[in-house]
């Protein structure tokens, strides 16, 4: 049990003491079932994301140490072995997100109050992508405080794929997107990120199978994403009251997906990035706060 202490403006000392972490703390993920039996196992809950990915999800409230990893694997290699499974949760979820479920993705998600120090490093031996995120309440009277952590992914050695994962390149794309929608695709993926130099904006850019994100550690602000071979969407992360305001800023066409809790357009010819920078400050500023 931890606690944190500071000063007010008065002088007075002030304490929180630690709780345990009961709700979540994920993003862009909608959850398609809690308490999944598997292998033996019971993950807190199973899911999808914007990128393609099924996400399996185990919330601890101890630390975690080296006895996570075979769990982790055994969720991993579930999760691949039984799409049908997952399939069967997408119908019977309420919110039904679209899927390619011919280019489905595993990974598994970690929530802890404290993770050892050796898990990060051990993880990436496992072959499928792990997010490690420290998660700490903190109860103040009647105010909470939450701080959460991404743990540091590896180096850039171990990020090497291994187990005969894909490397997300143009290469890839062209062996099942049509020419003309790659084309499109990398110069607006080009654009985007001469916007978020100029703004001087700490966001990552990063591949997936079906989508090019800008993110901050496990945030997605905005990107572009595939909605078939030809077509192209783009997405930013605004949450539901400030839709409204989007629609008028925006001078496109758009549609809100509250389950992605988020804007979506459609790419045409006379689409132009630069024109959308009030909504993607809005995203920025939302993940920052967040």
């Amino acid at each position: 049990m931890q606690k944190l202490f500071w000063k007010t403006k008065t002088g007075k000392v002030v304490s929180a003491t630690e709780t345990p972490f009961k709700s979540e703390v994920l993003s862009g993920i909608i959850i398609l079932k809690r308490q999944v039996r598997a292998v033996g196992d019971i993950p807190d809950m199973v899911g999808v994301d914007r990128d393609n990915f099924v996400v399996v999800i185990e919330n601890k409230n101890e630390m975690v140490d080296e006895g996570i990893l075979p769990q982790i694997l055994r969720y991993a290699v579930w999760a691949e072995t039984h799409p049908d499974a997952i399939k069967a949760m997408w119908f019977e979820a309420t919110e039904k997100p679209e899927i390619d479920w011919d280019r489905l993705q595993i990974r598994v998600v970690v929530l802890a109050p404290s993770i050892k120090s050796t898990v990060p490093r051990l993880v990436k031996k496992i072959g499928y992508p792990v997010d490690l995120i420290e998660v700490k309440k903190f109860v103040v009277r009647k105010d909470e405080f939450i701080i959460v952590r991404k743990l540091e992914e590896p180096d850039a050695e171990s990020k090497r794929p291994t187990g005969g994962r894909e490397i997300y390149d143009r290469a890839y794309y062209q062996e099942w997107a049509n020419p003309r929608s790659i084309e499109t695709f990398f110069a607006l993926k080009k654009e985007f990120e001469r916007i978020v130099k100029s703004k001087g904006w700490n966001l990552e850019t990063k591949f997936t199978s079906s989508s090019v994100v800008f993110k901050d550690g496990f945030f997605n602000a905005f990107g572009i994403k595939w909605q078939t071979t030809k077509s192209l969407d783009i997405f930013i992360n605004l949450p539901k009251e400030q839709a409204a305001r989007a629609k008028r800023l925006c001078p496109y066409p758009i549609e809100y997906e509250e389950g992605w809790r988020g804007i979506w357009m459609e790419v045409t010819d006379k689409l132009q990035p630069k024109k959308l920078l009030p909504l993607l400050q809005s995203a920025y500023e939302n993940i920052r706060s967040e």
